[in-house]
């Protein structure tokens, strides 16, 4: 036991060692904000880290990104000492002139949907009330997340439609509650579909797909080629429908030889597809408002 302790601490140390190098090459271009709370008194849940481009001329977009995990797991550290993962968004995000709050929020079973979408709307809100003193154009800030996470800002974007939310970012989103309800596993809907979102009476409340409108804030959606088979069908089904009604505000695109893990993972690393496009995403928004 005492051998397998040492070679735990030894991998643990090794690759938080990778972790930390990442952060170094940025230092010329980014500050790091660490711990933050976006919630009054505090929260233990509800902390966030926040990477701002370094001297930048003038105030600068800002990203609110909400991590995946089916709305129960993972954090915003989740992985980080192995991997970078979602601290890879600040960094290649902040790089290319973005701000990136890479936030965590309370996870199920101690809170309800619209819980979770209340606190990703407080960190929106934290951002837009201290643009002033990070840097950030408070009129250009977004929402963005995978999985569960992508689900949340599109909620924030489309039915909350916040005052505090330019438009959102989604990566492999479950648009459609009861579509994911009828093609997961009878296991999975007994532990989380139906103790989190109800037995169907609430599917069409948290679909973010019901409240997409000619009116709705604009939204950038990428699925992976490769993705769960059921998120694939939901993102044709609504690509062809968002594109019959004409909203030229929603996108629906698909990552090459990417899958639902790929897409994050690959970030900041010489296997990003998605970073550049993003950037260039938030900054044409901005350039039309």
């Amino acid at each position: 036991m005492a051998k397998i302790v040492v070679l735990l601490t030894i991998l643990t140390s090794f690759f938080s060692g990778c972790h930390v190098n990442a952060r170094s090459k940025h230092r010329d271009a980014i500050v790091f904000h660490d711990n933050l709370n976006y919630r009054s008194p505090a929260g233990k849940d509800t902390g966030f880290d926040l990477y701002v481009p370094k001297g930048a001329a003038k105030q600068v977009p800002a990203v609110v990104f909400v991590h995946g995990g089916y709305w129960r797991n993972q954090s915003r550290s989740y992985y980080r000492a192995f991997t970078g993962l979602y601290e890879n968004f600040g960094l290649a995000l902040a790089s290319r002139g973005i701000a990136t709050a890479v936030i965590d929020y309370r996870l199920f079973p101690g809170v309800t949907p619209g819980e979770q979408i209340d606190d990703v709307a407080a960190a929106a809100d934290f951002l837009h009330q201290h643009a002033t003193e990070y840097n950030i154009d408070p009129a250009q800030i977004f929402v963005m997340g995978h999985s569960a996470g992508g689900h949340l800002a599109l909620m924030i974007a489309w039915q909350r439609q916040s005052r505090a939310v330019r438009g959102a970012v989604a990566l492999s989103p479950i648009l459609d509650i009861a579509h994911m309800r009828a093609h997961k596993e009878a296991e999975f809907n007994r532990e989380l579909t139906v103790p989190f979102f109800g037995t169907g009476e609430k599917d069409r409340e948290f679909s973010p797909a019901i409240y997409a409108a000619a009116t709705s804030l604009p939204a950038l959606i990428l699925f992976g080629e490769k993705d769960y088979a059921y998120l694939i069908e939901q993102g044709k089904t609504h690509s062809e429908k968002f594109s019959a009604a004409s909203w030229k505000h929603i996108v629906i695109d698909w990552v090459k030889d990417t899958d639902h893990s790929d897409i994050v993972m690959d970030a900041n690393t010489d296997k990003d597809r998605i970073s550049d496009r993003i950037a260039k995403y938030i900054k044409n928004l901005g350039a039309t408002r």
